[in-house]
């Protein structure tokens, strides 16, 4: 199953201090970094990436579960500082042949 993953940092740009980005990045900006590159590497992140001039992440994760995608998306370092929201994907065929039973369904009605 296809997951399409948005993380947001919800206090991004509240650093109030040069020390405490310091802190953040390193301890919480890198390690997500590394961790999501680990889940490519394992295949379970198919594309996506850093969000372009903001705190967050967007992702496409294969999964068999959303309980797995759960387990992922928890062991990212930024998750409890961020607002996460996961939509469930279908594959473009599988749309496609759904739509054609419907076509199929309502020609029946119709005629």
């Amino acid at each position: 199953m296809l997951f399409l993953v948005e993380l947001d940092h919800v206090k991004s740009g509240t650093l109030s201090t040069p020390e405490m980005g310091r802190v953040f990045i390193e301890k919480v900006i890198f390690p997500t970094l590394a961790r999501a590159e680990q889940l490519v590497k394992e295949k379970k992140i198919l594309s996506g990436g850093p969000a372009l001039g903001r705190v967050a992440l967007r992702f496409i994760m294969e999964a068999d579960s959303a309980e797995n995608v759960d387990r992922m998306i928890t062991s990212l370092p930024i998750w409890p500082l961020a607002e996460t929201r996961v939509t469930p994907l279908i594959a473009l065929d599988e749309r496609r042949e759904h739509l054609k039973e419907m076509l199929e369904r309502l020609a029946t009605v119709l005629a």
